[in-house]
């Protein structure tokens, strides 16, 4: 008992780790589950994003205008704004709600058309607008790829055809900048509202159990490993076996607490939704992030049989914490991902975790379902397993080095 209390004493030395790791990242997950909009039926058709442009033209040639028109077709063209540097900067400096207001300026200088056509042709580099950004930056860049877009079409036009006028080479730019890639807005099926908040934590929260479990539960184990405390430890009637399975216990009770806190964390902050999708779902999903907090508990304690300290159990956690929730699709569904990244996925026990999760929370929970899910809990306890046999044979050895 001794022995068990000094090393959950060793754990509770550090509250600032147990705060941070568990209760910030949880009390995040809750303000990201809950920022979470799931309701697009406002999302009916693509819009694109509105800029307004003002264009000084200098040159006054076929291609210049040319330009001009594409660029007042694909944004809101800002008139009445006199071409000195006063008007110009007063445009820019003004909100995008105020009248006569630009995001960016375009200024096309004298004998922009000859030189245009004389590099296509020539093979050389085309002229660059001269462009200045106002406070929508953002917009700004979208505005100037789209210049720059129309500029290489006409360049192409000019170096395909030799022979072709000014005016020929502006009519092909211009066709060739009309064709668009088609844009449509693909609505997410969720089973509800409530079930889609909760996996969203689920899914978050495990980054929470996974960096604090490693670095907590590596502490203790590491704390334990010193050598003179080992020396005072193998001077005590109790024996090795005994102190092994009391500094364990600690660690498992750890274990628990942590993953106590950050799953009653989300579930006192979504009790409606708890309600709503049923508990008996619910506790089948907290059954998977239990499932999950045995492997960093595993990872702690092998860090610890290779020695690691507090910098590299801090780093170990959070870059393990990151790349797990990231492959479990936590950050990103891993539909958008590429083959090759959910390949890898399947390798890390955070992906049938969130599977398990995703099929808890499900409405349609049939038996097939249940069967599915108890094999992937099988499938993330045996992560665990291998990792913790990977740290056991390294303490063997170091026992016996």
């Amino acid at each position: 008992m001794s022995t068990f209390k000094t090393a959950l004493r060793m754990a509770l030395a550090h509250p600032f780790y147990l705060l941070i790791y568990t209760v910030f990242i949880s009390l995040m997950g809750v303000f990201i589950a809950a920022s979470v909009s799931w309701n697009s039926s406002q999302l009916t058709e693509y819009k694109p994003y509105d800029t307004n442009v003002i264009v000084v033209d200098r040159d006054n040639s076929d291609l210049s205008r040319a330009l001009t028109k594409h660029l007042s077709s694909r944004f809101d063209l800002v008139t009445g704004v006199g071409d000195d540097t006063y008007d110009l900067a007063d445009a820019l400096a003004k909100s995008n709600s105020a009248k006569g207001s630009a995001d960016c300026v375009f200024f096309i200088l004298e004998g922009f058309e000859d030189d245009l056509v004389a590099a296509a042709r020539a093979g050389e580099d085309l002229p660059k607008l001269d462009v200045t950004y106002g406070s929508g930056t953002m917009a700004a860049a979208l505005s100037s790829a789209e210049a720059s877009r129309w500029i290489s079409l006409a360049g192409a036009a000019a170096a395909l055809e030799p022979a072709a006028s000014n005016g020929d080479v502006a009519k092909a730019a211009e066709h060739a900048a009309a064709k668009r890639a088609e844009v449509q807005i693909e609505q997410v099926k969720v089973d509800s509202t409530a079930a889609a908040t909760l996996e969203s934590y689920f899914n978050f929260g495990a980054y929470a159990i996974i960096s604090s479990v490693i670095v907590s539960v590596g502490l203790v184990f590491s704390g334990m490993n010193e050598p003179e405390r080992v020396r005072r430890m193998d001077a005590s009637p109790v024996s090795e076996r005994q102190r092994s399975l009391a500094v364990f216990a600690a660690a498992a009770v750890l274990t628990v607490c942590i993953w106590l806190v950050s799953s009653m964390m989300g579930v006192v902050g979504f009790a409606s939704a708890v309600a709503e999708v049923g508990v008996g779902r619910v506790c089948l999903a907290l059954a998977a992030t239990f499932a999950l907090a045995c492997t960093p508990l595993a990872v702690g304690f092998t860090l610890s049989s290779l020695g690691a300290r507090e910098e590299l159990l801090n780093g170990v956690g959070n870059l393990l914490g990151m790349l797990m929730t990231f492959l479990g699709g936590a950050w990103m569904p891993l539909s958008l991902m590429g083959s090759a990244v959910q390949t890898v996925a399947h390798f890390v026990p955070t992906y049938w975790v969130n599977d398990a999760i995703g099929k808890a929370l499900a409405s349609d929970l049939t038996s097939a379902a249940l069967g599915d899910i108890v094999c992937d809990l099988g499938v993330t306890v045996l992560f665990a397993a291998a990792i913790a046999a990977v740290g056991l044979a390294l303490a063997h050895n170091k026992s016996h080095a």
